[in-house]
């Protein structure tokens, strides 16, 4: 289930709206059927009578789960953007210490540079396809390589400083990457899908008076769910395009440090 439903999201947005109508409509219609044609509809008329307040605790508890799994979703991103800042940021502070120390060199310049590239170049596309990047492995190993290093000054303050910002990178790396490969977990949306489904099964039986009213019922409610539904898939991997966090924060350091 685990890879259909990474496959599922890797669709494209149209493809993922398109099959969530596509589903959607597709039970409410056949709910409107069964409600008032033969052979089930004798069957269902005999449920008539459910007050509305019941579909009102369905649509509750549908979302409040919507709700739980947003907000993994909005901190999964959140995430990821602090991440990218903080490792941008830290690059260009690693570079104005050394500048300011007076231990700035070609070779750190060139490691940073060289790690900032890889990762905008190379590494980037490879976290929409939850893959590591060699050459941006290669490239931060370099870096840590260059930092350690004794520099022009013997203050072994300045040295340790720049070795706990290298190892921020790295470790502003790692978060990212590990980021990339996450995703909420399957049951949450599994559940969250399920109950949709129950509340449509819980609009038709309060509205089985008449079809009309009913299909109108089931019409809103499925539009609003899809809608809803459909913009937190599109959102659920923060590297995956259409809609995700762009490299543009470590791209800035190639122009503010120079060669």
């Amino acid at each position: 289930m685990q890879s259909w439903f990474t496959a599922w999201l890797a669709w494209p947005v149209w493809l993922i709206f398109a099959s969530l109508f596509a589903f959607f409509l597709a039970t409410a219609a056949f709910m409107v059927w069964a409600s008032f044609r033969p052979p089930l509809g004798a069957h269902v008329q005999t449920c008539k009578g459910v007050v509305a307040p019941f579909f009102a605790s369905v649509g509750v508890i549908f979302g409040l789960l919507v709700a739980f799994l947003s907000n993994d979703i909005w901190d999964r991103n959140k995430q990821a953007e602090r991440v990218v800042l903080t490792e941008s940021d830290t690059l260009v502070a690693l570079y104005s210490l050394s500048v300011a120390s007076g231990t700035d060199s070609r070779g750190l310049r060139t490691a940073i540079r060289a790690y900032a590239s890889a990762v905008v170049n190379d590494e980037w596309p490879r976290l929409a396809l939850e893959e590591r990047s060699a050459k941006t492995e290669a490239a931060l190993n370099a870096l840590l390589h260059e930092v350690a290093q004794p520099g022009g000054t013997k203050d072994a303050g300045v040295q340790r400083t720049m070795l706990d910002m290298a190892l921020k990178i790295r470790s502003a790396h790692e978060d990212r990457v590990q980021l990339s490969q996450n995703r909420s977990a399957v049951t949450k949306w599994t559940t969250v899908l399920l109950l949709a489904l129950i509340t449509q099964v819980a609009i038709a039986i309060v509205h089985l008076e008449r079809p009309r009213p009913q299909a109108a019922a089931l019409l809103i409610f499925t539009v609003g769910a899809v809608s809803l539904l459909g913009l937190l898939a599109v959102h659920e991997a923060p590297f995956e395009p259409p809609i995700f966090v762009p490299p543009g924060p470590i791209a800035k350091v190639l122009s503010q440090v120079p060669m």
